[in-house]
């Protein structure tokens, strides 16, 4: 029963960065005819709904607990909320090169917290295995720089958004014993539909609602607003929140680095975008490394 659950965290933890890999696609498409914070206010805005209409059905419930919960609060803040913000504005003043790179390290920072907060020590080969992850990512992003220039408050923005996600991942982890999936996904979406709302009208000021009437009434943005907040959140952020509960935060983190894999097959195969052999051969590493760090702990474990 143990195995079957631990595979079954593996593939939904796989899955959901998989469809975060394609979310890219549509966020360049929505980003074509949108601002920035529009987006994510609509994106989680209709996930959020989209889990309230899940719970009026009867299909999940929720404990009223999980609203007065500290920690899930706080796990919400961290993701999605502050980490689409720092990655947001990071991503606007990094390389592509550096930005994927320091993405990248999600899973090191993952591995150092769950050391001293989980007590899930990662075994020497689960590092070898992550570092030879990250090389991948790292070559893949710096073949595909775009010579943009990189500033140090960007760097900074970054490391912050890196910050938050290994937060998110130890804090599910760490609830999963006292909170399903739905709740947690429902706490982080309750605090990303008030917090993006809030800061889009801050930004925009009088262009709030103007720029959002002319958003959802574009059929590539609805196109593109379907898949980041019902695939990409709902369903996504579910099956993640429901893989931590079943293998450790180091594994779970360690799929993050399929991403940018993903996302390069998915421009050769829809954009029709060109990929190199190396480019493949990169793609493998990154994968090999994956592979590495949850087949390590599989060992480990028996």
């Amino acid at each position: 029963m143990a195995k079957r659950t631990h595979l079954l965290g593996i593939i939904c933890a796989l899955l959901a960065n998989v469809i975060f890999g394609f979310s890219f696609i549509f966020s360049k498409t929505a980003l074509s005819v949108s601002h920035p914070l529009v987006i994510l206010a609509v994106r989680f805005t209709v996930a959020f709904l989209m889990l309230n209409i899940l719970w009026a059905l009867g299909v999940f419930k929720i404990s009223p607990k999980a609203f007065k919960n500290p920690t899930l609060i706080l796990m919400g803040f961290a993701q999605p909320f502050l980490y689409f913000i720092f990655e947001l504005y990071g991503l606007s003043l990094v390389s592509s090169a550096l930005s994927g790179v320091i993405i990248a390290l999600v899973p090191v920072a993952v591995m150092l917290m769950s050391v001293f907060l989980l007590k899930e020590k990662p075994t020497a080969l689960q590092w070898l295995f992550t570092a030879i992850s990250i090389l991948g990512v790292s070559v893949i992003s710096i073949i595909s720089n775009d010579g943009e220039k990189t500033y140090t408050l960007g760097i900074l923005l970054l490391i912050g958004a890196v910050i938050c996600a290994a937060v998110f991942n130890i804090l599910s982890r760490k609830q999963s014993e006292s909170f399903s999936p739905f709740e947690r996904t429902y706490i982080m979406f309750l605090i990303g539909c008030i917090g993006f709302n809030l800061t889009a009208l801050i930004s925009l000021k009088q262009n709030y609602l103007p720029l959002i009437i002319q958003s959802i009434t574009n059929g590539k943005f609805i196109l593109s607003i379907i898949y980041l907040a019902i695939i990409s959140s709902v369903l996504a952020f579910l099956l993640y929140n429901f893989a931590t509960a079943n293998i450790t935060a180091i594994e779970a983190s360690s799929f993050s680095n399929i991403i940018p894999v993903v996302t390069v097959l998915a421009g050769v195969l829809i954009l029709k975008e060109k990929l190199t052999v190396s480019g493949f051969a990169l793609c493998g590493l990154i994968i090999l490394g994956v592979w590495g760090v949850n087949q390590f702990t599989k060992k480990q474990k028996k």
